[in-house]
């Protein structure tokens, strides 16, 4: 059996081969301590204590032991001297009993398991989990070794390693294909078969698949109704299949993916058809999904523009209507005094006690006689109009009114997008259900049963029993309440990616419930799995902070901390010393200038990062695109040149051949896949780990930049202040205080971003945060909870942080009682956190182990709000973290500094990006999201390029500066600037693929990579 392709030659002989350790190294990994001197004092020959030893280091640094022939002679030399040995040691023929002895005790020492059939299976069940999601083998295997290191398990050789997830992959895909071939009824087989011929059946799909309209336009809509319709049919037909092959979500669009790249004669070829059919009813039921998700969100942009134009034209008409307005208030407001004035000389005629009674009616009558000789007909129906008028101006109808107006249009689009949406039953509240049931059922042709029971009661008063149904506005209502519902959750699309109930995103209760504790050993959560001990362990730091940052406050020692009138804190944080250009930007510049293509085949020649561009399917290797065309690609996406474009002002390079492999090989995972590559050696570059501000503790952050699109595009939204009259999205982008960009993304431009933390956080497995900076966007009191739970410290900029609400295990009268100065507003409900902290361990636990993207489940979440235990429970959590953060913020001026100096650098990264992306007017012209990420990852991988190659180019510089006052020098302004500097890399004109790159090597990597910077 071919095992799947992971490490590249040379990688796995380093993975197999015993760590490399400098002279500063070996202290630490051969260290010496009293369990190991007395193991050490019951071996007799110097062979055995030297072996002993060397085993003990590797492991140290491995998690794995290896042969005894590949010891490192310079180990062996320097343990030698450590225990003053002076013969000769030959290890070629060390005894396999000793060795398999030593090692035991190593494990023994350390506390680690053997690599045996039962950790194997262990292993194989964790690996067989991200099987089913279709996560690239790569990934996989980085994975599988860091699940050893957390569950203290002997890492395995590559070829076992290597052996067990191709085996898993191998044991996933067979189950489904066996489901199938014992489940599957022949008639579904024969669909199937009928599907490839048929000309309304996958031909016709297939081209529907490629051409989701981005229109909001009725005809656009129309066709997208139209094709999900036909995926509807089909789902149906084949209901009965999925039920049996329960197909994860991943794997689903993993194999529908490929179905949508493919052409009709490569799907007949699958010798196996089981085989064919599994890709099959992924395509239909992908398809089916990813349309009723378009559906619903087509229906709620439209709905709310409808409910906004009519907002916007009420608000018009009061604004024509303020003059008039204002004259009948005055009419009125004069109308008014006049009968007071009456009123009050009537009241002062009837106290006065000394005028006879029928004086003061004659006074009385007299004075009424006067006042309706002054009200003339033409007054009372002026003072009529104008109160009338007014009365007109407050009347919500008014509001309904200009509703209806605009029932009509809003019908030709959301009319059919409702009768084509299947909704959840048993997730979905009853009375909007039922409304909808009835609109579907009715085809829109209501009648005077139509349901009302879903409308407020003052939406209900608009249609009085017996009366002809308004339909228009009946409709509008209707509509307008199933957008609100399904914002609320109230209201869940059966077979959706984004509209699901929360619950359906979570692991299943009934899985969690048998597989709890192992589920949270394989997600690292076990360190929070007893609630009360978390709690209380959290209440003794959160009230030791508070003493602290009290106690500094009353001693006058926190000078940057003050308060205003009403006893608010302010803040004061001097500006740190980063610099954006400087030395760095003036030495490349001075250097030459360079272009972009150039610096993308340096660095390739580092760290081969065009071998990522692998065909979709991960045992397809018959299109191996060449080097060129690679970069082709990346340029014409990264750059929005366009492919089309790129190979018409390119030499070397044929259009056909670049189409081909942008559609089989730039897949999302294959460039950030090639993302990977580069930040690996940057992880690795010791002059970029100089900017760390403190070494083993990484701080990043990340912000939104808005991005106009040129095209039709559903999650593009319109924003004056951003794009004018026109729509955008926002790249939300992730960067490290080395410089190294590490996750992007492109959202609604309407959308919260701290929803989307989450996700790059735990989207990279080479950048693992310990601290992360956003602005206030970025923040939420869950985000705050979830990356607690995550081991990263949360550290976002809040505007106006001194109005913030802290909390407190204690109430505000205890901090006072002992003269706190800062004070709670908000004592923690322990009793509402725990009584869910299960459930809020199942949610992480559904992030962690990938079940879910922890941005489908915030938005989801987020929209249950109001009444949404675990929401609840989890910003309870949160503000417990966020209180002890902000406490920590006051007191600690280097934080508030590296925060800034943080945030100024993911700043910094988002123009560098409007120069990158600098075709095309720097918008969009693809309307998908796919196409757009994909984009946006390119980008990303070009601005990685550029900002290795200036690390490199400013080592190399550093080595060859021979003074050592000058060497300081230089790195003292290399730190003090960035890395994120471009003006030297010429971007634009003619690309020519025709002249060969070099084979030599600019940069001498080895010498870099043993540069010292200390």
């Amino acid at each position: 059996m071919t095992q799947l392709a992971f490490l590249s030659p040379s990688e796995k002989r380093k993975f197999d081969a015993p760590p490399v350790f400098t002279k500063s190294q070996r202290p630490a990994y051969f260290a010496v301590t009293d369990d190991i001197r007395r193991t050490l004092s019951a071996l007799r020959t110097a062979t055995n204590k030297v072996g002993f030893l060397l085993q003990l280091g590797y492991f140290r640094h491995s998690g794995k032991f290896f042969a005894p022939s590949t010891f490192r002679p310079r180990d062996i030399k320097y343990l030698k001297e450590q225990l003053q040995i002076t013969e000769h040691l030959d290890f070629s023929n060390y005894p396999s009993a000793r060795v398999k002895q030593q090692r035991a005790r190593i494990l023994e020492l350390l506390g680690w398991t053997t690599f045996d059939t039962d950790s194997a299976a262990y292993i194989a069940r964790h690996v067989q989990l991200q099987a089913e999601q279709q996560i690239r083998p790569e990934r996989i295997f980085a994975a599988a070794v860091d699940f050893c290191w957390q569950q203290r398990i002997e890492v395995p050789t590559h070829h076992q390693l290597a052996s067990l997830i191709t085996d898993s992959f191998n044991i996933v895909e067979s189950a489904w294909l066996e489901q199938l071939e014992n489940g599957l009824e022949s008639g579904d087989c024969e669909a199937l078969d009928a599907m490839l011929e048929a000309t309304d059946g996958l031909p016709s799909l297939l081209g529907e698949a490629k051409t989701i309209s981005q229109s909001r336009q009725a005809k656009g809509i129309k066709k997208n109704v139209k094709s999900c319709l036909a995926f509807g049919r089909y789902f149906a037909q084949f209901e009965s299949a999925y039920t049996l092959l329960d197909l994860p979500e991943k794997a689903t669009e993993y194999y529908a993916t490929w179905v949508q790249k493919a052409t009709l004669a490569q799907l007949k070829q699958f010798p196996n058809r089981w085989k064919r059919y599994l890709h099959l009813l992924a395509f239909i039921k992908h398809q089916y999904s990813l349309r009723q998700d378009v559906l619903m969100d087509t229906l709620l942009k439209s709905t709310q523009s409808a409910i906004n134009a009519a907002t916007n034209a009420e608000d018009r008409s009061d604004l024509q209507q303020r003059a008039a307005q204002k004259e009948a208030i005055h009419i009125v407001t004069k109308a008014r005094k006049s009968a007071q004035h009456v009123l009050d000389e009537i009241t002062t005629i009837t106290r006065n006690e000394s005028l006879f009674a029928s004086e003061r009616i004659a006074k009385i009558e007299q004075l009424l006689t006067d006042h309706e000789a002054l009200q003339s007909d033409q007054v009372r129906e002026t003072l009529q109009k104008s109160e009338l008028f007014l009365e007109q101006q407050t009347d919500t109808a008014k509001t309904y009114d200009e509703l209806e107006k605009r029932s009509v249009s809003l019908q030709l689009k959301v009319s059919p997008i409702l009768k084509a949406l299947e909704f959840d039953t048993t997730s979905s509240d009853a009375n909007i259900l039922a409304a909808v049931k009835y609109f579907q059922d009715t085809d829109g042709l209501l009648g005077k049963s139509a349901p009302l029971d879903f409308l407020s009661p003052k939406e209900q008063a608009l249609f009085p029993e017996g009366e002809t149904l308004r339909i228009s506005l009946y409709k509008i209502l209707l509509f307008k309440s199933v957008a609100m519902a399904v914002k609320a959750g109230k209201l869940n699309v059966r077979h959706s990616y984004r509209y699901r109930a929360i619950q359906d995103y979570l692991i299943p209760a009934e899985q969690w419930l048998r597989k709890r504790n192992y589920l949270l050993s394989m997600a690292g959560l076990q360190i929070f799995a007893d609630g009360p001990a978390v709690l209380a362990e959290l209440k003794e730091t959160l009230d030791a902070r508070y003493r602290d940052v009290n106690g500094r406050i009353r001693s006058g020692e926190n000078e940057y901390l003050r308060f205003d009138k009403k006893g608010t804190a302010k803040v004061r944080t001097p500006e740190t010393d980063f610099s954006e250009d400087g030395f760095v930007g003036q030495t490349l510049v001075d250097n030459g200038i360079v272009s972009v293509l150039q610096v993308l085949r340096e660095i390739s020649q580092i760290c081969n990062f065009i071998a990522c561009f692998k065909h979709l399917s991960p045992k397809h290797h018959k299109l191996k695109p060449s080097d060129d065309t690679v970069l082709a690609g990346i340029l014409g996406k990264g750059c929005n040149i366009g492919i089309h474009k790129l190979s018409q002002i390119s030499q070397g390079i044929n259009q056909s051949t670049l189409k081909s492999t942008v559609n089989w090989c730039f897949s999302l995972k294959n460039i950030q896949a090639a993302n990977t590559q580069l930040l690996q050696v940057m992880d690795k570059l010791p002059l970029s780990n100089a900017f760390q501000h403190e070494p083993g503790q990484l701080h990043t952050s990340s912000d939104g930049r808005k991005v106009n699109v040129a095209v039709d595009c559903l999650h593009a939204n319109h924003s004056f202040k951003y794009f004018g009259k026109d729509k955008g999205v926002t790249l939300y982008t992730f960067i490290d205080e080395r410089h190294a960009l590490f996750h992007s993304t492109v959202i609604s431009a309407s959308e919260r971003e701290a929803a989307y933390v989450i996700d790059g956080l735990m989207q990279n497995e080479v950048i693992k945060s310990d601290i992360h900076s956003t602005d206030t966007h970025g923040y939420t009191e869950c985000i705050f909870a979830a990356t607690h739970l995550i081991d990263t410290a949360f550290a976002p900029r809040l505007k106006k942080v001194g109005k913030q609400t802290l909390s407190s295990f204690s109430s505000k009268g205890v901090h006072q009682r002992r003269g706190d100065v800062i004070l709670p507003g908000h004592t923690v409900n322990k009793k509402l956190i725990l009584s869910h902290w299960d459930d809020i361990l199942r949610f992480m636990a559904t992030i962690k182990l990938r079940h879910s993207s922890a941005s489908q489940l915030f938005k989801r979440l987020s929209s249950y709000a109001n009444d949404h235990p675990l929401y609840k429970a989890l910003k309870e959590f949160g503000r417990v973290i966020k209180t002890r953060f902000i406490l920590t913020y006051f007191d600690d001026l280097e934080l508030r500094q590296r925060i800034e100096k943080q945030l100024n650098k993911i700043e910094l990264a988002n123009r560098f990006s409007k120069a990158v992306f600098f075709d095309n007017n720097q918008e969009f012209q693809d309307g998908s999201l796919e196409d757009q990420e994909i984009a946006t990852a390119c980008k990303v991988l070009i601005q990685n390029a550029i900002v290795l190659w200036n690390a490199l180019y400013l080592s190399q510089e550093l080595l060859n500066t021979k003074d050592r006052d000058e060497h300081d020098e230089m790195l003292a302004a290399i730190k003090s600037g960035s890395l994120l500097t471009w003006q030297h890399v010429n971007m634009q004109g003619e690309y020519d693929f025709s002249r060969s790159a070099t084979n030599d090597c600019t940069f001498d990597i080895g010498k870099i990579m043993a540069l010292r910077v200390a």
